[in-house]
């Protein structure tokens, strides 16, 4: 399921456009309501009783129900007011065509500029595969909104929960959901991961060197279980604990390939299970659209087969990013991010280049290995509701850090973004990513990857 059709990008892009359209007739129908207020010395006939500006002064409601703002006129019980008749046939028509708009931005994403507890995003994906046909799914985000000040004054930290859904009428799936929660006035921390999936993986081999002919299918078949708890230490600083369980299962595997010879560790499934540590430092202004500020995360996980680890091996994870910003709607964002790994390390648990954020067009994990090094540079312009990002990146792995650190895999691209409200800093994504063979990847999200 690696290449997106066009059709979603069309989809999710008339949708957006069609809130954005709803919001302006919104405000369009509070200009003609401040005008009928100002008509209250005018006088009615009974002939005129079905005009469009026809109000009472007993009643007119506006009432908020989800993200809809219902107009009712109601004829007055007496002393009505009159105002020149107006044809409303048209009127009648743009109210329901307002109606369908605004039920299809409900749809996609809801106006978090108001104060909700909860607010949504999703977009919608399809995939096509010659293996395994068509796919459907989506990707969404429920924020969990707190409008309470901090005893400082600051803003608190958003919470909030990703989901993801895929599926083929083949038989493959993939369920993921990952919460990242606040709680005690920003002072801990909950992240997680759980996931459960059965679809389709290629494998090109270990190391940096691999080649494209060397390509070979199976199945994956996999269950993840993460949590980490982190407490508020010093200032902009977080430190946590961690568990974790993966259990990876492999079938469909390929008679003749590299994975049935079973000397490649992992190539029969196994489990990854352990303890972990970490360490957080944040001080971006915004978590998903970030304009300023720094970003450093440090990851040591511990596996061994007393926790019940089919291997022991360790992992260390390092990602910085630092947000240069250039003005009122534009940034430069710089991201490095590593992972050193000793031990027997199952190669499911490689890191490699592509993983879906670094070193964008490549396919995921074409080339894997022990060690994963790599940096990206992203220049983002905001306008209105729209936005531009074009980005350059390289990596490389390993079986060492020196020959990593040759990054000698490079690609660079760009996309779009769509923001369905104007009251908050989220946006829907779309990037193509282009790597040095000249082949191409596309993505579909929510928000900047980074």
């Amino acid at each position: 399921m690696r290449n997106i059709l066009i059709f979603s990008i069309l989809f999710t892009f008339f949708s957006v456009s069609f809130s954005a359209m709803a919001s302006t007739a919104k405000d369009t129908l509070n200009h003609y309501a401040k005008m009928g207020k100002e008509l209250n010395n005018v006088k009615s006939s009974p002939s005129e009783k079905d005009s469009f500006f026809f109000k009472s002064k007993k009643e007119y409601l506006i009432n908020e129900l989800g993200d809809t703002v219902f107009f009712r006129f109601t004829p007055p019980e007496s002393d009505t007011i009159i105002v020149p008749s107006v044809d409303t046939t048209e009127i009648k028509k743009t109210s329901k065509f307002m109606n369908f708009i605004e039920s299809t931005s409900r749809f996609f994403a809801q106006d978090t500029s108001k104060h909700r507890k909860v607010s949504f995003l999703a977009i919608p994906e399809i995939s096509y595969s010659e293996s395994e046909g068509i796919g459907l799914g989506g990707t969404g985000r429920i924020y969990i909104n707190n409008y309470n000040r901090l005893p400082n004054g600051n803003k608190p930290r958003q919470s909030f929960i990703d989901a993801s859904f895929n599926f083929t009428f083949k038989g493959s799936f993939s369920l993921a959901i990952r919460p990242e929660l606040y709680f005690k006035q920003d002072k801990l921390l909950i992240r997680g991961h759980f996931g459960v999936g059965h679809y389709p993986s290629s494998f090109w081999g270990i190391g940096p060197d691999t080649t494209d002919d060397m390509e070979e299918s199976y199945n994956k078949n996999n269950f993840i279980t993460q949590i980490f708890i982190y407490w508020h230490f010093l200032h902009h600083s977080y430190v946590g604990v961690g568990a974790h369980y993966y259990d990876n299962g492999i079938s469909d595997i390929n008679p003749d390939g590299q994975l049935s010879k079973g000397d490649i560790t992992g190539s029969t499934g196994g489990k990854i299970s352990g303890l972990s540590a970490h360490y957080m430092y944040d001080t971006r202004d915004y978590q998903f659209v970030p304009l300023k500020g720094v970003y450093i995360q440090a990851d040591a996980y511990f596996n061994a087969k007393v926790f019940g680890s089919s291997e022991n091996f360790t992992r260390y994870v390092f990602d910085i990013r630092y947000y240069w910003s250039l003005g009122k709607n534009s940034v430069l964002a710089l991201n490095w991010y590593s992972q050193i790994s000793f031990g027997e390390v199952p190669f499911q648990d490689m890191q490699g280049v592509s993983n879906g954020v670094h070193t964008r067009g490549y396919s995921t994990k074409r080339y894997i290995d022990r060690n994963l090094m790599s940096t990206q540079i992203e220049y983002r312009h905001y306008f209105g509701r729209f936005g531009v990002a074009c980005f350059a990146s390289c990596g490389g792995v390993g079986p060492d850090v020196i020959k990593a650190l040759k990054m000698d895999k490079a690609s660079f691209g760009g996309g779009f973004r769509i923001k369905p409200f104007k009251g908050q800093r989220m946006y829907f994504r779309a990037d193509i990513g282009i790597n040095i063979k000249g082949q191409t990847q596309f993505y579909l999200g929510l928000d900047e990857l980074f």
